[in-house]
């Protein structure tokens, strides 16, 4: 089995940066974060945040985002509540250990008419008062010891009680163990074993849980960057059109330019600030959304003006798609995941299997008894007659020697006159369903259940490096967009230098400047676009091959592993 996710998060420094040499090969191009532990428990505590506040601004890095994120986030904190409950439920399974006491007493009263001189009384009366208790240990192959204590103390009004009361005890010794069905520590620790299988496939979620919202956030980070610049290039490009209006203004005022020019300015002006309405509302929306990721305090952070001070330019990223293949198949918590899930149908698949084997059980059981209570003897004088024995003993004839209660645990160790009372039991049972078509309809369906998981896996797979391969695409296309966004905005600022001469020596109109100053403004939005696209491409990059939490720097850490 792949180690867990934790394990192979915890890889040396060396043999990561060994790798990350290989795959990146700007050193410049990806800087990992300061080292950041996030827990996997509900124990970790929220993050009170010291952040850079001033003039009403929040001044937020990336990574400054991204760890506030990794302890606050709601989705994480939801997440760490299942993973929790899955190792309570390992101490659940465990249970199949205790210990058992068992203890439970009775009295009970009976009279009946007698029907026989041989009743010892014209109306029989019996009170019959029990106390038992029995302890019970499971064990890891099936089987159980149990102790059984047992008490009757016994009265009758019949004159035939020689021991009245009596009192009865046993101690019995007993072991019991299936032979076929349900044999074996495999079998008898079957739940136990899926809860910890379980729980490993939570810190699996956790930990794709976490390279979500790392994702997440940072997308959600680069959204109000981009934002922000879009709003740069739509200030730039209203600020152009103003130019070109008061250029237009001048020129009705003496003469040379015809009103009708003032009128298509101002149509260029109030297209622009229409622009700008639209942005100023995306950016506050990404700004929401941000806040939302991270759980800022609604009272002391929503009204703060968000300002991103991690520069979206970034070195270029060289990928090995070879390497970035056999790095994702080894590191994506998603492929563990379906092999623990694989590892849990195996066990299910072992268990039904066995269930379809006849029930056979041994039983062995060794216990000692012991009498005590009054014993009533009739001491007549002379030799009885037949009729004395049927006949109550007179108080004067009548006798009685007592052995008290200690007494008769005392038998247990030391038979009357060298005696033991003891018992043995060995027996075996035996049950089998002539045609026991529920067991194995329950066996087949776990078979296909394990086949399919297998096939799940190899699926899974086939897409993880399908999503690789498309990932190391976006970064590479990302980073050529980049280049073609730039040429395309700087012929857009010559070809504008252009126009506006033209412009001035009267051979444009204000309609043709304006349209060469839009295709300006659209070079300018597709540069701030490609750039930050370019930072979504390496996030989906680094996310596909299973590095993304290495290199932002953050270890995920098993609290559970962390207290043993």
């Amino acid at each position: 089995m792949n180690p867990s996710p934790v394990q192979r998060l915890r890889r040396t420094a060396a043999t990561n940066a060994a790798v990350c040499a290989v795959l990146i090969l700007a050193a410049a191009a990806a800087p990992a974060a300061a080292q950041l532990q996030v827990g996997s428990t509900w124990i970790t505590e929220p993050l009170a945040p010291d952040l850079d506040i001033a003039d009403g601004q929040l001044r937020l890095d990336l990574d400054e985002a991204i760890a506030i994120a990794m302890q606050n986030n709601l989705g994480l904190l939801v997440q760490r509540y299942q993973r929790s409950q899955s190792l309570f439920r390992i101490n659940q399974e465990y249970g199949i250990y205790d210990l058992v006491l068992t203890a439970n007493s009775n009295v009970n009263t009976d009279s009946r008419p007698s029907a026989s001189q041989l009743d010892g009384a014209l109306v029989t009366e019996n009170e019959t008062i029990t106390a038992n208790a029995e302890l019970r240990q499971p064990i890891s192959s099936g089987g159980d010891f149990s102790i059984n204590f047992d008490n009757t103390r016994f009265t009758s009004n019949s004159f035939f009680s020689d021991i009245n009361p009596s009192l009865r005890s046993s101690l019995t010794v007993a072991f019991n163990q299936p032979l076929l069905r349900n044999r074996g520590k495999r079998i008898t620790e079957r739940n136990l074993a899926v809860a910890k299988l379980n729980s490993e496939i939570s810190l699996d979620d956790l930990e794709v849980q976490v390279v979500d919202t790392v994702q997440t956030v940072a997308n959600g980070y680069w959204a109000l960057v981009e934002g922000l610049e879009q709003l740069k290039v739509a200030e730039e490009s209203l600020a152009l059109a103003e130019e070109l209006h008061e250029m237009n203004r001048i020129q009705i005022e003496v003469g040379t330019l015809a009103p009708l020019e003032l009128v298509q300015s101002e149509a260029g002006i109030a297209t622009r600030e229409e622009e700008i309405i639209r942005v100023q509302a995306q950016i506050q929306d990404a700004a929401d959304e941000l806040r939302r990721l991270l759980n800022l305090d609604e009272a002391s952070f929503w009204d703060l003006e968000i300002v991103p001070t991690t520069p979206p330019e970034i070195s270029r990223v060289l990928i090995d798609l070879e390497e970035s293949l056999i790095w994702a198949l080894d590191r994506r918590a998603e492929i563990d995941r379906q092999e623990l899930q694989l590892a849990s149908l195996e066990i299910d698949s072992d268990f039904l299997r066995n269930q379809m084997r006849p029930d056979l059980n041994l039983s062995v059981s060794y216990g000692r008894n012991a009498l005590g209570g009054d014993r009533v003897t009739c001491e007549r004088p002379g030799e009885p007659s037949i009729a004395d024995l049927f006949a109550p003993c007179p108080d004067e004839y009548r006798r009685t020697d007592s052995l008290g209660y200690f007494s008769t645990l005392g038998q247990f160790y030391a038979g009357i006159l060298g005696q033991i009372f003891e018992g043995w039991n060995v027996g075996l049972s035996l049950t089998k369903p002539l045609q026991n078509r529920s067991a194995k309809a329950q066996s087949r369906v776990a078979r296909l259940a394990l086949d399919q998981g297998r096939l799940e896996l190899q699926d899974l797979m086939l897409s993880i490096r399908t999503e690789v391969r498309t990932a190391a695409r976006g970064v590479e296309t990302a980073g050529k967009q980049i280049d073609s966004a730039r040429v395309s905005r700087e012929l857009a600022e010559k070809n504008l230098d252009a126009a506006q001469k033209r412009y001035e020596n009267g051979l444009w109109t204000s309609f043709q400047v304006l349209e060469i100053q839009e295709d300006l403004t659209a070079a300018r939005t597709r540069e701030v676009e490609a750039i930050t696209n370019y930072r979504r491409a390496l996030l989906a990059y680094f996310k596909a091959i299973g590095m993304l939490l290495d290199q932002k720097g953050i270890e995920l850490v098993d609290d559970a592993e962390a207290d043993g």
